[in-house]
């Protein structure tokens, strides 16, 4: 039986377009956790700035994104392409540090973030920086 031309053509298209679509629905914040063993990051991406310490996991109209991760794994948030700018909070779980707000961004390309230091004692930023 010969394969139908128009069919084939049909899914290559289809396939080609999902892949294309995948590829270009946002940008990606990545984030680097090179914090302490067993110490958690996270982050969250919101369409406002503040201080302070942030209200994690609290439902939050604001919020575009969020992540965690135990050390030394990766992880990444996605800024969908309708949003124009957006701001950055850091926080690492049970810390007495304040949490790190960081932004306003334009949402015109990917962004890396790096963790680095311990429990009570870290800090963030960009990727490639230090």
């Amino acid at each position: 039986m010969k394969p139908n031309h128009v069919f084939v053509l049909t899914i290559s298209i289809i396939i080609s377009l999902i892949a294309f679509i995948s590829l270009t629905e946002g940008k990606i914040v990545k984030i680097e956790n090179k914090l302490d063993k067993g110490t958690r990051a996270m982050v969250a991406a919101l369409n406002y700035m503040d201080e302070g310490n942030y209200e994690w996991g609290e439902p939050d109209n604001g919020l575009i994104d969020d992540g965690e991760s135990y050390s030394h794994h990766s992880f990444e948030l996605t800024i969908p392409d309708d949003v124009k700018t957006f701001n950055l909070v850091f926080g690492v779980v049970h810390s007495l540090e304040i949490d790190k707000w960081r932004g306003s961004f334009d949402n015109t390309q990917d962004i890396c973030w790096h963790f680095h230091g311990h429990l009570n004692s870290w800090k963030v930023y960009p990727c490639g920086s230090q």
